[in-house]
């Protein structure tokens, strides 16, 4: 009878050992795995329009619709983030335009370059506007424009052209960013318009070390 009791205590002590070398095993395995994401994946950043405001929106519309001019005032501020754990990314300026039924119309702006760091969020207010902008509409386009200011909300595309580099990497990534904007024209006898914040698109190079 002893000698199975020893034998027993035996097993019971051995399983003990094989819980606390599983539970090693596990640590480390979550630690490489960890150090794998930090140093061999690379995520791009995410962007999100935050806030926008529409002061002006004005079309003088042209005979032809190409000789169009528009007048307007938009503020908006945008997120930038960097999800990476370790990696930060540099970004060249990130020059700023807007386009209103695929149609360009400003190209003003401008975010200085800067280095973001991992793991933390960017974010820049932009302010453009303009009298009498060239826009060269189509006449489709110019009937969609007074369709939306009939309602008095505009649907704007936001774009920034950039490259950017990984910490680390040599490669240079080019870099878009686009935000669609519903705006909605502000109200002067109102304190504040609502804006829906949104989520914007990444675009980057398919290549090595983008």
């Amino acid at each position: 009878m002893a000698f199975w009791e020893d034998w027993y205590n035996k097993l019971e002590i051995n399983w003990k050992k094989v819980a606390i070398w599983a539970a090693v095993i596990a640590v480390v395995c979550g630690l490489i795995a960890v150090l794998v994401i930090a140093f061999a994946v690379f995520k791009p950043p995410t962007a999100t329009a935050n806030d926008a405001v529409l002061e002006r929106f004005a079309l003088a519309a042209g005979d032809p619709a190409t000789n169009s001019t528009v007048s307007f005032n938009i503020t908006a501020t945008l997120s930038l983030k960097n999800p990476n754990i370790y990696r930060s990314i540099s970004y060249d300026p990130l020059p700023v335009s807007l386009s209103f039924n695929g149609t360009r119309f400003d190209e003003s702006g401008k975010v200085p370059g800067f280095e973001h760091a991992a793991r933390k969020t960017a974010t820049f207010n932009i302010k453009v506007g303009g009298v009498d902008k060239p826009i060269k509409l189509s006449a489709p386009g110019v009937k969609e424009f007074r369709a939306e200011n009939e309602t008095g909300k505009f649907d704007v595309e936001l774009r920034l052209d950039t490259v950017m580099q990984y910490k680390g990497r040599s490669t240079k990534c080019p870099l878009v960013v686009i935000c669609p904007l519903e705006l909605q024209l502000a109200d002067p006898e109102v304190a504040a318009t609502a804006f829906q914040r949104t989520k914007c698109t990444i675009l980057r190079a398919k290549k090595s070390g983008c």
